[in-house]
Protein backbone atom coordinates (compact mmCIF):
# COMPACT_ATOMS: atom_id res chain seq x y z
CA UNK A 1 0.00 0.00 0.00
CA UNK A 2 2.82 2.39 0.86
CA UNK A 3 4.49 1.63 -2.48
CA UNK A 4 1.29 2.48 -4.35
CA UNK A 5 1.01 5.68 -2.34
CA UNK A 6 4.57 6.61 -3.28
CA UNK A 7 3.82 5.98 -6.96
CA UNK A 8 0.77 8.24 -6.80
CA UNK A 9 2.79 10.94 -5.04
CA UNK A 10 5.57 10.98 -7.62
CA UNK A 11 3.05 10.83 -10.45
CA UNK A 12 1.22 13.84 -9.02
CA UNK A 13 4.44 15.84 -8.70
CA UNK A 14 5.32 14.89 -12.27
CA UNK A 15 1.95 16.10 -13.53
CA UNK A 16 2.33 19.42 -11.67
CA UNK A 17 5.80 19.90 -13.17
CA UNK A 18 4.39 19.06 -16.59
CA UNK A 19 1.83 21.83 -16.14
CA UNK A 20 4.65 24.28 -15.40
CA UNK A 21 6.37 23.42 -18.67
CA UNK A 22 3.46 25.18 -20.35
CA UNK A 23 5.18 28.44 -19.38
CA UNK A 24 8.03 27.55 -21.72
CA UNK A 25 6.41 25.45 -24.43
CA UNK A 26 2.97 24.89 -25.95
CA UNK A 27 2.15 23.25 -29.31
CA UNK A 28 0.75 26.55 -30.62
CA UNK A 29 0.94 30.16 -29.51
CA UNK A 30 -1.90 30.43 -26.95
CA UNK A 31 -2.38 34.14 -27.69
CA UNK A 32 -2.44 34.15 -31.50
CA UNK A 33 -5.67 33.71 -33.45
CA UNK A 34 -4.16 31.35 -36.00
CA UNK A 35 -7.31 29.25 -36.56
CA UNK A 36 -10.14 31.76 -36.86
CA UNK A 37 -11.77 29.75 -39.65
CA UNK A 38 -11.99 26.80 -37.22
CA UNK A 39 -13.52 28.72 -34.30
CA UNK A 40 -15.58 26.51 -31.97
CA UNK A 41 -14.25 23.36 -33.62
CA UNK A 42 -14.35 20.21 -31.51
CA UNK A 43 -11.37 18.08 -30.56
CA UNK A 44 -9.32 16.63 -33.40
CA UNK A 45 -5.97 14.93 -33.94
CA UNK A 46 -4.33 18.31 -34.57
CA UNK A 47 -6.12 20.13 -31.75
CA UNK A 48 -6.87 17.76 -28.89
CA UNK A 49 -9.02 20.26 -26.98
CA UNK A 50 -10.52 22.00 -29.99
CA UNK A 51 -10.45 25.68 -30.98
CA UNK A 52 -11.89 28.47 -28.85
CA UNK A 53 -14.25 31.21 -30.03
CA UNK A 54 -11.39 33.50 -31.08
CA UNK A 55 -9.62 30.91 -33.21
CA UNK A 56 -6.88 29.85 -30.79
CA UNK A 57 -5.73 26.34 -29.97
CA UNK A 58 -7.57 25.67 -26.73
CA UNK A 59 -5.17 22.98 -25.54
CA UNK A 60 -2.26 25.43 -25.70
CA UNK A 61 -4.24 27.99 -23.72
CA UNK A 62 -5.16 25.41 -21.09
CA UNK A 63 -1.56 24.23 -20.79
CA UNK A 64 -0.24 27.79 -20.46
CA UNK A 65 -3.12 28.62 -18.12
CA UNK A 66 -2.41 25.73 -15.76
CA UNK A 67 1.27 26.70 -15.69
CA UNK A 68 0.41 30.31 -14.89
CA UNK A 69 -2.01 29.25 -12.16
CA UNK A 70 0.56 27.04 -10.43
CA UNK A 71 3.37 29.59 -10.83
CA UNK A 72 1.23 32.36 -9.36
CA UNK A 73 0.16 30.09 -6.49
CA UNK A 74 3.82 29.28 -5.74
CA UNK A 75 4.65 33.01 -5.67
CA UNK A 76 1.73 33.68 -3.34
CA UNK A 77 2.81 30.75 -1.16
CA UNK A 78 6.38 32.05 -0.90
CA UNK A 79 5.26 35.57 0.01
CA UNK A 80 2.75 34.13 2.45
CA UNK A 81 5.38 32.10 4.32
CA UNK A 82 7.82 35.02 4.39
CA UNK A 83 5.23 37.29 6.01
CA UNK A 84 4.17 34.53 8.41
CA UNK A 85 7.75 33.79 9.48
CA UNK A 86 8.53 37.48 10.00
CA UNK A 87 5.43 37.93 12.16
CA UNK A 88 6.25 34.78 14.12
CA UNK A 89 9.81 35.94 14.74
CA UNK A 90 8.59 39.30 16.01
CA UNK A 91 5.89 37.66 18.15
CA UNK A 92 8.34 35.24 19.75
CA UNK A 93 11.20 37.68 20.37
CA UNK A 94 9.54 41.09 20.57
CA UNK A 95 8.24 42.94 23.64
CA UNK A 96 5.07 41.67 25.28
CA UNK A 97 3.00 44.60 24.02
CA UNK A 98 3.98 43.86 20.43
CA UNK A 99 3.20 40.18 20.93
CA UNK A 100 -0.31 41.00 22.08
CA UNK A 101 -0.84 43.39 19.16
CA UNK A 102 0.21 40.73 16.64
CA UNK A 103 -1.99 38.05 18.20
CA UNK A 104 -4.95 40.43 18.35
CA UNK A 105 -4.36 41.54 14.77
CA UNK A 106 -4.20 37.94 13.54
CA UNK A 107 -7.45 37.19 15.37
CA UNK A 108 -9.18 40.01 13.47
CA UNK A 109 -7.35 39.29 10.21
CA UNK A 110 -8.53 35.69 10.05
CA UNK A 111 -12.13 36.90 9.69
CA UNK A 112 -11.36 39.02 6.60
CA UNK A 113 -12.12 37.19 3.31
CA UNK A 114 -9.60 37.16 0.49
CA UNK A 115 -12.05 38.90 -1.83
CA UNK A 116 -12.31 41.90 0.52
CA UNK A 117 -8.52 42.07 0.77
CA UNK A 118 -8.31 42.04 -3.01
CA UNK A 119 -10.87 44.85 -3.32
CA UNK A 120 -9.02 46.97 -0.75
CA UNK A 121 -5.71 46.43 -2.56
CA UNK A 122 -7.36 47.51 -5.82
CA UNK A 123 -7.90 50.93 -4.25
CA UNK A 124 -4.14 51.40 -4.41
CA UNK A 125 -3.14 49.06 -7.27
CA UNK A 126 -4.67 48.35 -10.65
CA UNK A 127 -6.09 44.87 -11.30
CA UNK A 128 -3.16 42.73 -12.41
CA UNK A 129 -1.36 39.46 -11.82
CA UNK A 130 0.72 41.12 -9.09
CA UNK A 131 -2.41 42.44 -7.36
CA UNK A 132 -3.90 38.96 -7.44
CA UNK A 133 -0.78 37.36 -5.92
CA UNK A 134 -0.58 39.97 -3.16
CA UNK A 135 -4.27 39.56 -2.29
CA UNK A 136 -4.05 35.76 -2.03
CA UNK A 137 -0.79 35.81 -0.06
CA UNK A 138 -2.16 38.34 2.46
CA UNK A 139 -5.44 36.47 2.75
CA UNK A 140 -3.72 33.30 3.95
CA UNK A 141 -1.29 34.92 6.39
CA UNK A 142 -3.44 34.25 9.51
CA UNK A 143 -3.71 30.52 8.74
CA UNK A 144 0.01 30.18 8.06
CA UNK A 145 0.99 32.23 11.11
CA UNK A 146 -1.20 30.21 13.45
CA UNK A 147 0.05 26.88 12.14
CA UNK A 148 3.68 27.98 12.22
CA UNK A 149 3.27 29.22 15.78
CA UNK A 150 1.72 25.94 16.93
CA UNK A 151 4.47 23.90 15.25
CA UNK A 152 7.25 26.07 16.66
CA UNK A 153 5.97 26.10 20.23
CA UNK A 154 5.31 22.35 20.13
CA UNK A 155 8.76 21.47 18.81
CA UNK A 156 10.72 24.13 20.70
CA UNK A 157 9.41 22.88 24.06
CA UNK A 158 9.81 19.18 23.25
CA UNK A 159 11.91 17.18 25.70
CA UNK A 160 14.47 16.10 23.09
CA UNK A 161 15.08 19.76 22.15
CA UNK A 162 15.47 20.82 25.78
CA UNK A 163 17.84 17.91 26.37
CA UNK A 164 19.95 18.84 23.34
CA UNK A 165 20.07 22.44 24.51
CA UNK A 166 21.09 21.36 28.01
CA UNK A 167 23.98 19.35 26.57
CA UNK A 168 25.40 22.57 25.13
CA UNK A 169 24.19 22.56 21.53
CA UNK A 170 24.47 25.96 19.86
CA UNK A 171 21.59 27.75 18.20
CA UNK A 172 22.71 26.78 14.68
CA UNK A 173 23.10 23.10 15.59
CA UNK A 174 19.79 23.17 17.43
CA UNK A 175 17.97 24.60 14.43
CA UNK A 176 19.59 22.57 11.63
CA UNK A 177 20.05 19.17 13.25
CA UNK A 178 17.41 19.00 15.99
CA UNK A 179 14.45 21.16 15.06
CA UNK A 180 14.49 21.18 11.25
CA UNK A 181 14.29 17.39 10.66
CA UNK A 182 11.18 17.25 12.84
CA UNK A 183 9.63 20.46 11.53
CA UNK A 184 10.17 19.68 7.85
CA UNK A 185 7.35 17.11 7.32
CA UNK A 186 4.75 19.35 8.96
CA UNK A 187 6.00 22.42 7.10
CA UNK A 188 5.80 20.57 3.79
CA UNK A 189 2.28 19.45 4.60
CA UNK A 190 1.30 23.02 5.49
CA UNK A 191 2.91 24.36 2.31
CA UNK A 192 0.97 21.92 0.14
CA UNK A 193 -2.28 22.79 1.88
CA UNK A 194 -1.71 26.52 1.34
CA UNK A 195 -0.70 25.83 -2.27
CA UNK A 196 -4.04 24.13 -2.92
CA UNK A 197 -5.94 26.98 -1.24
CA UNK A 198 -3.94 29.54 -3.23
CA UNK A 199 -4.70 27.79 -6.54
CA UNK A 200 -8.41 27.83 -5.79
CA UNK A 201 -8.44 31.45 -4.59
CA UNK A 202 -6.33 32.72 -7.49
CA UNK A 203 -8.62 31.16 -10.06
CA UNK A 204 -11.69 32.41 -8.21
CA UNK A 205 -10.42 35.99 -8.07
CA UNK A 206 -9.28 35.81 -11.70
CA UNK A 207 -12.77 34.64 -12.65
CA UNK A 208 -14.16 37.74 -10.91
CA UNK A 209 -11.85 40.00 -12.94
CA UNK A 210 -9.14 40.93 -10.43
CA UNK A 211 -6.47 39.71 -12.86
CA UNK A 212 -6.94 42.81 -15.00
CA UNK A 213 -6.30 41.45 -18.49
CA UNK A 214 -9.31 39.22 -19.34
CA UNK A 215 -7.27 37.51 -22.09
CA UNK A 216 -4.46 36.43 -19.73
CA UNK A 217 -4.15 32.62 -19.94
CA UNK A 218 -5.03 31.54 -16.41
CA UNK A 219 -7.60 28.85 -15.65
CA UNK A 220 -10.06 31.12 -13.85
CA UNK A 221 -9.74 33.83 -16.49
CA UNK A 222 -10.13 31.26 -19.31
CA UNK A 223 -13.28 29.94 -17.64
CA UNK A 224 -14.68 33.47 -17.38
CA UNK A 225 -13.78 34.31 -20.97
CA UNK A 226 -15.61 31.27 -22.35
CA UNK A 227 -18.61 31.49 -20.04
CA UNK A 228 -20.70 33.09 -22.79
CA UNK A 229 -20.01 30.06 -25.03
CA UNK A 230 -21.53 27.59 -22.59
CA UNK A 231 -24.43 26.55 -24.84
CA UNK A 232 -22.48 26.79 -28.09
CA UNK A 233 -19.52 24.65 -27.00
CA UNK A 234 -19.84 23.47 -23.37
CA UNK A 235 -16.34 21.95 -23.36
CA UNK A 236 -14.79 25.43 -23.52
CA UNK A 237 -16.19 25.90 -20.02
CA UNK A 238 -15.86 22.32 -18.81
CA UNK A 239 -12.15 21.85 -19.55
CA UNK A 240 -10.81 24.75 -17.40
CA UNK A 241 -12.94 23.56 -14.47
CA UNK A 242 -11.86 19.95 -14.89
CA UNK A 243 -8.18 20.88 -15.09
CA UNK A 244 -8.47 23.11 -12.03
CA UNK A 245 -10.10 20.27 -10.09
CA UNK A 246 -7.39 17.91 -11.29
CA UNK A 247 -4.64 20.26 -10.09
CA UNK A 248 -6.22 20.43 -6.65
CA UNK A 249 -6.52 16.64 -6.57
CA UNK A 250 -2.86 16.26 -7.56
CA UNK A 251 -1.79 18.55 -4.73
CA UNK A 252 -3.92 16.46 -2.38
CA UNK A 253 -2.17 13.28 -3.56
CA UNK A 254 1.24 14.86 -3.11
CA UNK A 255 0.43 15.47 0.58
CA UNK A 256 0.24 11.78 1.43
CA UNK A 257 3.78 11.33 2.74
CA UNK A 258 3.74 14.48 4.84
CA UNK A 259 1.28 13.09 7.40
Amino acid sequence: MSRLTTIFEYASWGALCLSLTGLLYTPYNPMEQDFRSLAFSSASSAHWFGIDGLGRDFGSRLWRGSGNTIAMALMALSLNFIIGLVLLSIEQRGPRVLQRIILLGIGVWVAVPVLLIGLVIMVFLKPSVVTLIIAVSLGNVPLVFRQLRILWIEQRNALYVLATETLGAGRRHLLLYTLWPNLRPDLMGLAKLILAISILELSGLAFLGLIGDPDFPELGAILKQNQSYLFRNPMLVAWPGLILSTLLFLVHLSKSRSY
